[in-house]
């Protein structure tokens, strides 16, 4: 095994003219194994094995560090059969595929040959597929670090594969699909410089770990929040174990489904997209229509008698375990993701970035605790009234936000088309230029207009009372 040739090299074969390496660096000990174990092996087998490397048969097992170094070539070829041992050779030669191909841009480039490849073939939705791919498990994980050190190449990039992918859905001539993936190519080769044997600067991985974790936090943070300051403000304290539980159990699901994507299974960029585009509709949903409860209540007559009666009553177990679900929702969306983001940014930074990082990481943190603190102290010292009212329109709000947002995670999963339009893009507000989330999100203004104003019986109501 490579392993065993690195131990060999290491502490040399006792009684034999064979003497130990240790003068020489851990690095420079496993290149000679690596060179060592490629020895044996024939030209046309190393030839083999390079056209095995990208493709997903039973042998790409051995595509693993771990695994590479601790297996025998006569144990390749016995599990896996001929092309085990080809697959062995070729890795013992070029051991820069096993990291190159796992790096964020090179996995990009990878899938988007194959894309090419498979749409020269005629095979159009494969070749969709693989540039999705492309975007969700290769790019997105550095689009923060490229974001830190220059935010108009990463939204080059990120609309030069958008016109891919539409290029691939619409079945552009081939010739067009080439130029986009070559321009594709050129972007990948500025944002590597930018990137790739270089760390980020201390300003720039606290930067990046602060803004991670302040824009995928903060609309789930005002959910809680408001939900949290409904609670009080209605007397019902006792719910905010609920609501609690909901954001808590989020936390750790989040995690756990993190942990899960390491050691058990593989959790795939669009199935992360399309759990976070889920979960954002359906918080959009729920958000509206909790804004659109809070709203008519403001509206409602005999209003302090109904408060100190209906709404207690309204509350019933089954109630709070709902606003804990959206608590779970509207926090679980974005946990997983924000891992996935921190990790990536943990491999691009020197351990005086990572010092750094981490500070970002708690000066988010602490900002985030400052907003919720903030919310729930002013919030409930409204009239009960107004109080219903801004927590309303604030749902309203972010149930538009988060319809946003949801439909660009299902673009970005390929689940909905994106037609790009000349319009400003607002990340935090979930505005994106694409005619798919700007109906969706336009309708939903359009109907939250017509509720806020489109009560006049109940207005009058109101006015008797």
């Amino acid at each position: 095994t490579l392993y065993g040739l690195y131990s060999t090299i290491t502490q040399g074969v006792p009684d034999t003219a064979m003497k130990g390496f240790a003068n020489l660096s851990d690095r420079e000990r496993w290149s000679l194994a690596f060179y060592v174990g490629s020895m044996g092996a024939s030209g046309p087998l190393k030839q083999r094995g390079a056209a095995l490397v990208d493709k997903n048969g039973a042998a790409a097992d051995l595509i693993d560090l771990k695994k590479l170094t601790v297996v025998t070539p006569a144990e390749a070829a016995h599990q896996y059969g001929a092309d085990g041992a080809a697959l062995m050779a070729y890795l013992r030669a070029e051991p820069s595929r096993l990291f190159g191909s796992r790096t964020p841009l090179a996995f990009t480039r990878t899938r988007l040959d194959e894309a090419l490849a498979a749409y020269r073939r005629g095979e159009k939705e494969v070749a969709y597929q693989l540039a999705v791919q492309a975007y969700l498990e290769g790019f997105e994980l550095v689009e923060q670090g490229l974001d830190a050190v220059d935010a108009p190449l990463r939204r080059q990039i990120e609309e030069a594969m958008t016109g891919l992918r539409n290029a691939l859905r619409k079945g552009s001539p081939v010739t067009d699909v080439e130029t986009r993936i070559a321009h594709v190519d050129n972007l990948l080769d500025l944002a590597a410089d930018r990137l790739e044997g270089r760390s980020l600067s201390g300003t720039a991985a606290f930067a990046s770990a602060f803004f991670i974790l302040v824009r995928e936090g903060l609309e789930a943070l005002l959910v809680v929040a408001a939900l949290a300051a409904f609670l009080v403000k209605t007397g019902r304290r006792d719910g905010l174990r609920y609501l609690h539980a909901g954001w808590i159990g989020a936390l750790g699901a989040g995690v756990l489904t993190w942990l899960a994507s390491v050691f058990l299974i593989d959790i795939s960029g669009a199935s992360r997209e399309i759990t976070e585009g889920v979960a954002a509709l359906t918080a959009a949903a729920v958000l509206f229509y909790v804004g659109f409860w809070l709203h008519d209540k403001t509206h409602a007559a005999q209003w302090k008698r109904f408060i100190e009666g209906n709404i207690r009553k309204a509350l019933t177990e089954g109630t709070l375990w709902a606003l804990a679900g959206l608590s779970f929702i509207a926090v679980y969306r974005e946990v997983f993701e924000t891992i996935l983001f921190y990790q990536a940014l943990w491999v691009q930074t020197d351990s005086a970035g990572k010092s750094m990082a981490l500070t970002g990481l708690g000066a988010g943190a602490a900002v985030l605790a400052l907003l919720a603190w903030l919310v729930m102290r002013f919030s409930v010292r409204l009239p009960l009234r107004q109080f219903f009212a801004g927590t309303g329109f604030l749902m309203f709000v972010l149930a538009i936000v988060f319809a946003g947002k949801g439909v660009a995670a299902l673009q970005e999963a390929g689940y909905i088309p994106v037609t790009p339009v000349s319009f400003p893009r607002i990340d935090l507000l979930g505005i994106y230029p694409n005619l798919q989330s700007l109906l969706v999100q336009g309708a939903l203004l359009v109907l939250a207009l017509v509720l806020w104003y489109g009560l006049p019986g109940k207005r009058r109501a109101v006015a008797s009372s």
